[in-house]
């Protein structure tokens, strides 16, 4: 016989819609076209800063952050994959089979062992934009096996970035997560007028 029909007021199913937008992944986007300019950095950098705030006011850290998990897309920056979801899609399988998050992508916090936090976010924002900014991130430059030594120890290599934009980055890049801008300035910092804003009347 026939399954009966499910009460009106049973639960709900489990899908999600989401509109779809056309968008290229940055990494994408970077190896076609080569790095941002500053107009479209400061897109970028908003873009992601405006949903880190609202991310870190409602007390959660995003994580997964990544070339790969960023989406340019017409009216600014989308993000897709995030969270422990977004670092496995980003991780690359070890001898062994253990899954890494690429190291690029990586905080201080996180190799000394420590808990992540909304400061850890803003670490990664800067990896990001110094990489949208130059085509390489910060401390993959060397041997892989020493990279974690580099993000926890050196200091990034940023003179290919724009030069308005350097200190902002710089300061993302702080070894102390207490010495980091919160998500709020740096979007201010980047867009006054917002993100959406700034991209009006095309950004890429």
């Amino acid at each position: 016989g026939e399954e009966p029909a499910a009460p009106a007021d049973g639960p709900e199913p489990l899908w999600t819609a989401a509109g779809y937008v056309p968008a290229l992944p940055l990494a994408e986007a970077v190896g076609i076209a080569g790095p941002l300019d500053e107009r479209a950095l400061r897109i970028l950098g908003a873009g992601i800063a405006e949903i880190l705030s609202r991310v870190h006011a409602a007390g959660a850290v995003l994580q997964g952050l990544a070339p790969g998990t960023v989406l340019l897309a017409a009216d600014g920056p989308r993000l897709t994959a995030f969270g422990p979801l977004g670092a496995a899609a980003s991780a690359e399988a070890r001898p062994g089979g253990q899954l890494s998050v690429r190291l690029g992508y990586l905080t201080p916090e996180q190799i000394e062992g420590k808990e992540v936090s909304a400061a850890s976010d803003l670490f990664v924002l800067g990896l990001l934009l110094a990489y949208a900014a130059t085509g390489t991130t910060p401390f993959t430059e060397g041997p892989a096996e020493e990279a974690a030594r580099r993000i926890a120890g050196d200091e990034p290599e940023l003179d290919a970035v724009p030069e308005a934009l350097r200190e902002l980055i710089t300061n993302c890049l702080a070894k102390d997560p207490a010495a980091r801008p919160t998500a709020g300035t740096v979007a201010a910092e980047l867009a006054l007028e917002g993100a959406a804003g700034l991209a009006r009347g095309g950004w890429l």
